[in-house]
Formats: structure tokens, C-alpha cells, sequence
């Protein structure tokens, strides 16, 4: 049963009316409230999430076959988003039998880069309908990354607005490390395109912000889709990073440039704890992924493609490398 004191754990219950429903162990410090408050929020949340999609509101951010998307409001709480996991047969709930569903991944995977400080969207419930003790639908209700942007429309819109070299190496930095931080954690995102990754600017007079230690940090950084997150005990693969890198840079702007992509890749390998020789293996196994194919991100106008050449793009991390060799880095 639901205790109405602190979270240590996940707290679980079956209701009588079909649902299972998961309560996250960091839910009170968005919801200030004792747990079965909590359980009954979720629900709320939930039937709004169900309103806006019939509505077809502008909350609704995502409606496919698959799950849909809404951020929704409750008088007196902040903002929360509730990611629903669609019923999708029989087939998908039977092997949900032998293995994590999204919803428990996400959950799981969503506390876990909280614990680690790389998240914002707090995983606060996960509500699970079954049948025939099989899953068939889920709902995940989080926090809301409140004024965040996608990273490929931060990029174009930065790029557009002349970004201040000062500034852009600043971003390069704080992104570096945070996916240092994340492979470096075992954590592997297997799609982790730009426009997968929410940035939130930080307001530095924001009492809220200076106690949660982000005061040095103009930025922050957030992965869309918990449920496509994998933790590895023993660490992210060489393959895997290889393959967050390809994602990166073709789902990056061109003119993010040389000198940027180099930075990127050497402050990377710092917080990654990697050499320089693990970083030339990352950018040849990188460079297989990438080669023959064309960068693809989303500005304000829509899909945006670009043709890019070896010469220009395709050897900048080997380059970049080779460079800082030859100053000494």
C-alpha cells in the first residue's frame, strides 16, 4: 500500500478500478504533497491529457499511433507533461510480460538521470492499465521542462541571431559536458538527434535556480523520451558513443563549425575520463556513420536539409584532434 510519509523507493498500488499505478520516489519535491494526494494529482493530469487530445488543443505537443504528448495545468501545481503510451496490441503487451515496458524504462531511466543531475522532468507517476495481466497502456505524468526549446531550433536561432563567439564557446563547453556526463554514467540514449534534447536557459537571479547549483550555469540541458535511455554497469561501448556522435553532428547546423566540433570533442573526452587515442577510435568509428549521408534538423520554418563534403565537415573531430596535438593541448 501507498504510505503518506517520505519516498525512499517507488511506492506501487493496484487500484480496484483496473489501473496499477507507480508513484516516483523524487515526485514530493515538485508535488509538496503526502503521497496519495500525489496518486490522485496523476489521475487528474491524466484526464486532462485525455481533454486537450479530443480537443486537439495547442498543449497536445505529440499525437501519434504510437504515444501522444500533452503539457497540461492543474490550479496551485506547475506545469506538468503526461507522455501516453498508446495499446498497440496484443503482440507488444505479451512481450511486455518478459521485459520492461516503456513506461516502467521510463520511469526508471528518468529517476536515474535525475539522481545523476542531468534532468529536469522529474518522473512523478506511472499509471499502467492492464488486461489479462498483460499491460496494454501506460501513462507517464513528469515534470515540465518549463521554457525549454529543442537543440536544433536553439542552434538555428542562435546561429541566426550572430551568436557572440564568447557565448557559443560557453555552450560548447556546458553541452560537452553533459554528454560526457551521460555516457559517463552509463547512460546511452539510442537516439539522440538535436532535436531529442530540450535546452532551458537559466535565469541566474532565480533564487530557485542558485539552490540547485546551477548559478554557474547559464544553461541546462534535458533528454526528450526516457524510454529510449539504456544504462550499461560497465559503461557506454565505444560503438554507442560512436553512434551519439554521428546523431549529433548530422542532426547539427554546418555552422557549428571546425573549431567548435573540435572543442566539443576535447572537453568531452575530459569529462568522459577518455584519452586522445580513444577519441581518434570515437571519431573513426563516428566518420562510418556519418559518411554518405546528409545533415537533417529543424529550424523555425520546418524541416531543414544540408549537403555537406569530407573537406568541410566530415574530417573536423580527426582535425580537431590532430590540431590541439600540434599546440600541446
Amino acid at each position: 500500500m501507498l504510505n503518506s510519509g517520505s519516498l525512499n523507493e517507488y511506492s506501487c498500488r493496484r487500484r480496484k478500478d483496473g489501473f496499477d499505478i507507480q508513484i516516483g520516489r523524487h515526485s514530493q519535491s515538485i508535488i509538496d504533497l503526502p503521497v496519495h494526494e500525489i496518486e490522485s494529482i496523476a489521475f487528474k493530469a491524466i484526464e486532462e491529457h485525455r481533454r486537450h487530445i479530443e480537443l486537439g488543443s495547442k498543449r497536445v505537443k505529440k499525437n501519434s499511433p504510437e504515444t501522444a504528448v500533452s503539457i497540461i495545468s492543474i490550479s496551485g501545481f506547475a506545469p506538468l507533461c503526461v507522455k501516453h503510451f498508446k495499446n498497440r496490441g496484443y503482440g507488444y503487451s505479451f512481450k511486455g510480460a518478459f521485459r520492461p515496458t516503456h513506461g516502467a524504462r521510463a520511469i526508471h531511466c528518468g529517476t536515474r538521470l535525475f539522481d545523476a543531475g542531468l534532468t529536469s522532468a522529474v518522473p512523478i507517476a506511472l499509471v499502467q492499465k492492464s488486461k489479462w495481466g498483460f499491460v496494454t497502456e501506460e501513462w507517464l505524468v513528469m515534470a515540465a521542462v518549463q521554457d525549454a526549446i529543442e537543440l536544433d531550433r536553439y542552434l538555428v536561432g542562435r546561429v541566426r541571431s550572430k551568436w557572440p563567439d564568447d557565448e557559443k564557446h560557453v555552450f560548447v563547453k556546458l553541452f560537452a559536458n553533459f554528454l560526457g556526463k551521460l555516457h559517463q554514467c552509463g547512460a546511452f540514449h539510442t537516439d539522440l538527434k538535436t532535436c531529442n534534447i530540450f535546452v532551458t536557459s537559466v535565469n541566474l537571479s532565480d533564487r530557485s535556480a542558485s539552490q540547485n547549483g546551477n548559478n554557474a550555469n547559464p544553461l541546462s540541458f534535458s533528454l526528450i523520451d526516457y524510454d529510449d535511455v539504456r544504462y550499461y554497469r560497465y559503461g557506454v561501448s565505444l560503438k554507442n558513443r560512436a553512434k551519439n556522435f554521428a546523431q549529433l553532428f548530422l542532426s547539427t547546423p554546418s555552422d557549428i563549425n571546425l573549431n567548435d566540433r573540435s572543442t566539443f570533442l576535447k572537453i568531452y573526452l575530459n569529462a568522459s575520463d577518455k584519452s586522445e587515442d580513444y577519441g581518434v577510435k570515437l571519431v573513426k568509428a563516428a566518420r562510418k556513420r556519418i559518411e554518405g549521408k546528409s545533415l537533417l534538423y529543424v529550424g523555425p520554418e520546418g524541416d531543414i536539409s544540408e549537403n555537406w563534403h569530407k573537406g568541410r565537415l566530415g574530417d573536423c573531430y580527426h582535425n580537431g584532434l590532430e590540431k590541439s596535438r600540434d599546440e600541446g593541448d
